[in-house]
């Protein structure tokens, strides 16, 4: 059985999903994400049963189609490798069973190698309940030379996601990422364009409540756990990743 200390010392992506679709006993279902600059809630990517998807498909495995449902595939600016902090909000219901601490666990790979590392509790969850879960990633800087190599190796970042009830895996998901460089020239970011008219309104609400800042009791943060390196530093490629 693999437990929440089997996959924290992971150093490098699991080469197949360590827990079958049925392994859900709970009934988790995902209805809607979203991913956000938490300084100024501007919306990166969004997704729901309702909201269909930008700059994300599935990666398709027709002999495997299961498998297929597990792996996504997501394009991002560059920008969003320099931020500090990302929101993401995940609503989400449960079956018939309690949820007895609910975690997620997500190692983050470049090229196999282990780039940083979150683990977040959500607790319990009453049967039949629709919840949201809001959580804040503190991000590790990362060098321009480091950064260029990502922007030049499309989908060669990627990341695992475990969620747990108790020490059991109830479900592994898996991403790859693709980074797009920006015009420097233009104000406006590619996440500004693709969520244009909801930036907009977060952004004209920001300038009229000020600086004023809420931070939802709720939300559940983690900083980021960097692999193999205790340098407190940027992470850059000649010292972490050769």
């Amino acid at each position: 059985m693999i437990t929440p200390g089997d996959v924290l010392e992971f150093r490098k992506p699991a080469e197949n999903f360590l827990c079958p679709l049925s392994a859900n006993c709970y009934g988790i279902d995902f209805l809607q994400f979203q991913i956000n600059d938490y300084e100024t809630k501007k919306i990166i990517f969004e997704v729901g049963k309702d909201i269909p998807p930008v700059n994300m498909e599935m990666d398709i495995d027709f002999g495997n189609m299961e498998d297929s449902f597990r792996k996504i595939k997501y394009t991002f600016s560059e920008d969003v490798l320099r931020l500090p902090l990302i929101g993401t909000s995940l609503v989400f219901k449960v079956g018939d069973k309690p949820l007895e601490d609910f975690r997620m666990i997500e190692r983050h790979y470049f090229r196999n190698k282990l780039v940083k590392s979150y683990d977040f509790t959500f607790g319990f969850c009453i049967p039949g309940s629709t919840n949201t879960w809001d959580t804040v990633y503190s991000l590790p800087p990362l060098e321009d030379d480091l950064i260029s190599e990502m922007v030049s190796s499309p989908y060669e970042t990627t990341s695992d996601s475990f969620y747990f009830v108790g020490d059991t895996l109830v479900m592994h998901n898996k991403a790859s990422y693709r980074y797009k460089l920006e015009d420097g020239a233009q104000d406006k970011r590619s996440y500004d364009t693709d969520y244009e008219a909801k930036n907009s309104r977060l952004t004209a609400k920001g300038t009229a409540q000020g600086d004023s800042k809420m931070v939802d009791s709720e939300n559940k943060q983690a900083d980021s756990k960097m692999g193999d390196s205790d340098d407190e530093g940027p992470w850059s490629k000649n010292a972490d990743y050769d």
